[in-house]
């Protein structure tokens, strides 16, 4: 997997973004031809077959339906992911494209909390695009509201899952994010899977989530989600993984991970405007490599790992090097920009100098 970021435009303003560090930096706002088509060369040397378009939003890219089009004439399945602020002649351009060659995963609001217009915009996308979106739900706060993602399901006929991710910390940056205080457990998170199991909705977990973020009981009753899978070609009742690290499915309402939930948390690549490849949006203010002319994904993953182990703890929390979820190898000790919050003052020397960023003291 990784992520092409072509621009830095957006116009949503989440106070939790992961991007936020790198939309205000004093750098290119939008990728030019050249880095892009370097950036497929990239992906198909690597053996990927999907774009992923990030940004910022994506759809603002002044060369977007180029772009869009290249990628899908080199064979490309293109996965664009947004906040739902979409100009007009983008959503218009991928109505009109094949469900089977673009799909949006759309970065849904908290009705009590965002603006209605930003909602009534997003519901637009859901009418117009209807197969071709996917639901995503940051999870920001431990009392966010959720329903309105099966209401959307039935109503708009989008695809049956959800992509369930979580308001992570920018280290050494400014940026809210959910807080895990007290007791691990996220009751939030259960309530979603289960209301999604019953209404046949597939859930499919991104990076940093944690066993301990769901009760034993939870994590005993769900073994598909929390271990690993047997090595092996899909069963006959399953669909195929979509190697967009959601995984197939046997039964509606269940992933079949490629990873166990606690285990996704490594370098992603993700390029930037300017041609330059960080381990992941949370990791921004650590190193950066620009994109390689040879050699594939897997260096890049190397040499971000090699940087990393040495100076992040072994987990979340202190009790995470005595955790049996961890000895059992199905817990990898969650986000490392969340470990990275544990870091003595002076461990941080291993952080690049700061960008030039506008309100963030270097």
């Amino acid at each position: 997997m990784a992520n092409i970021s072509i621009t830095r435009r957006c116009r949503s303003g989440c106070r939790y973004c992961f991007a936020r560090h790198e939309m205000n930096r004093d750098a290119a706002a939008d990728m030019p031809p050249e880095i892009f088509a370097a950036a497929l060369r990239f992906l198909r040397n690597a053996g990927i077959g999907e774009v992923r378009l990030l940004g910022g939003e994506p759809t603002e890219h002044p060369q977007f339906v180029a772009y869009v089009d290249r990628a899908r004439r080199q064979g490309f399945r293109v996965i664009v992911f947004s906040g739902g602020l979409i100009p007009a002649p983008a959503l218009a351009f991928m109505a009109g494209m094949p469900s089977d060659r673009i799909s949006v995963v759309l970065n849904t609001v908290d009705p009590t909390e965002d603006p209605a217009l930003l909602e009534r915009r997003q519901r637009e996308v859901c009418r117009r695009l209807g197969t071709r979106v996917t639901l995503g739900v940051n999870i920001r706060s431990a009392h966010q509201q959720t329903a309105h993602l099966f209401e959307w399901i039935d109503r708009y006929g989008v695809q049956r899952r959800i992509r369930m991710g979580i308001a992570h910390p920018i280290w050494g940056a400014s940026n809210e994010y959910f807080r895990i205080r007290g007791p691990r457990t996220i009751p939030l998170l259960e309530r979603i899977v289960t209301e999604a199991g019953q209404r046949m909705v597939a859930v499919d977990f991104d990076c940093g989530f944690t066993p301990c973020m769901f009760s034993r009981e939870f994590v005993e009753g769900h073994p598909e989600l929390f271990t690993q899978p047997v090595p092996g070609p899909p069963a006959a009742n399953r669909t195929p993984d979509r190697n967009d690290g959601s995984g197939g499915h046997d039964r509606p309402g269940h992933s079949i991970a490629a990873e166990a939930v606690g285990m996704r948390c490594a370098p992603i690549v993700d390029i930037l405007p300017e041609g330059d490849c960080i381990a992941c949006y949370a990791l921004s203010r650590f190193r950066r490599f620009p994109l390689p002319a040879n050699g594939g994904r897997d260096d890049l993953v190397d040499a971000f790992n090699r940087q990393l182990l040495p100076v992040l703890p072994l987990g979340l929390h202190r009790e995470c090097a005595f955790c049996d979820h961890r000895e059992k190898g199905v817990c990898g000790g969650g986000c490392r920009a969340r470990r990275a919050l544990r870091l003595r003052p002076d461990a941080a020397t291993a952080l690049d100098p700061a960008p030039n960023e506008k309100g963030i003291v270097a």
